[in-house]
């Protein structure tokens, strides 16, 4: 097999689904309602989720139950610290392999001379809520799905992925895994980082009394999945904890003034508010 080129085949007929959670599942409903594959063999570590999917029809049939000894594409989507063996596994048996986690770096270094066949995948879509039940076909639609290619990484490859991506309504952007985990360090690692020590904090006082839409709205995200995002915070921690040092100093000094009230605090709350306005304007 060569790294540049690759003959046009018909559209995938069967995927391999590695992990049938959120991701996972909304992914294969996604791409057997847009037709991109006929068919779904799906395997996870817990039966109750892989019985669930079943039942959902989110897969076909069980990886165990099937008979494929080969498959058209596998989509891993396990939490990060199981997407690299999974990966080594899968890139033998399908013809392309991508996964779905939230940080790149850890994984491609877990792997250390990449399958050609591998594509490096994280869609910026997602929800507190997990598990097959979970799963939403429309979850991808003009949503960002992220690519990054290793240096091992075939070209037909690459278009192969983004095929899939684009025909489940979302929008492919391309960057290197370095460039990506620094940017969803402070875009999304962070945050939940912070929604995390925050419900420490509310756990502590012992009360939700009084709490409305803004504490739903800021703390939504810390009802995530544990073990999902304590491998994401854990690999990684070197870029989230860059930005966390940056975020406890300016917590230190935006509480200096908000004891001292006047223009200091007024122009901080304004810089605030009109940065958020022009990202809702953004996406408008």
């Amino acid at each position: 097999m060569t790294t540049d080129s690759k003959p046009h085949k018909a559209p995938p007929a069967t995927l391999l689904l590695v992990g049938t959670g959120l991701i996972g599942g909304s992914f294969a409903l996604a791409a057997k309602a847009h037709g991109v594959f006929s068919r779904v063999v799906g395997t996870d570590r817990r039966t109750e989720a892989l019985d669930a999917a079943l039942e959902l029809g989110i897969i076909d049939d069980r990886a165990s139950d099937a008979d494929e000894s080969r498959f058209d594409a596998a989509c891993i989507a396990v939490p990060l610290g199981g997407i690299a063996s999974c990966v080594r596994e899968a890139s033998g048996i399908a013809t392309v392999v991508f996964d779905v986690g939230s940080v790149k770096g850890s994984v491609i270094d877990a792997l250390e001379t990449p399958p050609e066949n591998y594509v490096p995948c994280h869609p910026i879509a997602g929800s507190e809520r997990h598990g097959p039940a979970a799963a939403d076909a429309g979850l991808f639609s003009k949503r960002t799905v992220v690519m990054t290619p290793t240096a091992t990484t075939a070209p037909w490859a690459v278009e192969e992925v983004r095929r899939f991506w684009e025909a489940v309504g979302a929008d492919v952007e391309t960057q290197t895994a370095d460039q990506h985990d620094q940017r969803f360090a402070l875009l999304s690692h962070l945050p939940h980082l912070v929604a995390v020590a925050f419900m420490d904090v509310v756990g502590r006082a012992g009360s939700f009394a009084g709490a409305g839409s803004g504490f739903r709205d800021f703390t939504r995200i810390a009802a995530g999945d544990a073990e999902v995002w304590h491998d994401i915070l854990h690999s990684n921690a070197g870029h989230v904890r860059r930005y966390l040092d940056e975020l406890i100093d300016d917590l230190r000094t935006l509480g200096d003034a908000a004891e001292k009230g006047g223009p200091s605090l007024h122009r901080r709350i304004e810089g605030a508010s009109r940065l958020r306005r022009a990202f809702d304007a953004a996406r408008d």
